[in-house]
């Protein structure tokens, strides 16, 4: 009954906030991919303070939109769903990284300067 459950959820889709004035680049991740998020948001401590906003221009974090809820996950912390959630590592925003479509590769080293900086 489980497994019915997880093929029916909506796709699980990423968007990269980094443009101003034009479309965000954004794309799907697949059930494996999807389920490997879940767990990693699942493994992730709740925390309790109201992180500040993104920036308005640059690189603004990502947005997570899947059947359950839309996230932010920027600058270590996973807003929306039902918590805020600490990633002190930043470890989902690489991992969201890592899933970046081929078309969009020139924005990874802007992207990583961005989380390592």
């Amino acid at each position: 009954m489980a497994a019915d459950r997880s093929e029916r959820r909506a796709p699980v889709i990423v968007e990269l906030g980094i443009f101003s004035g034009r479309p965000d680049p954004r794309w799907p991740l697949d059930p494996g991919a999807a389920a490997e998020l879940r767990a990693l948001l699942a493994g992730l401590a709740r925390e309790d303070a109201n992180p500040p906003p993104a920036p308005g221009l640059g690189y603004r974090g990502f947005t997570v939109t899947d059947s359950e809820a839309v996230r932010q996950v920027f600058n270590g912390r996973i807003t929306g769903g039902d918590a805020t959630l600490a990633d002190p590592g930043r470890t989902v925003e690489r991992w969201l990284l890592g899933t970046l479509p081929p078309e969009f590769e020139p924005l990874r080293s802007v992207v990583t300067a961005a989380i390592d900086g």
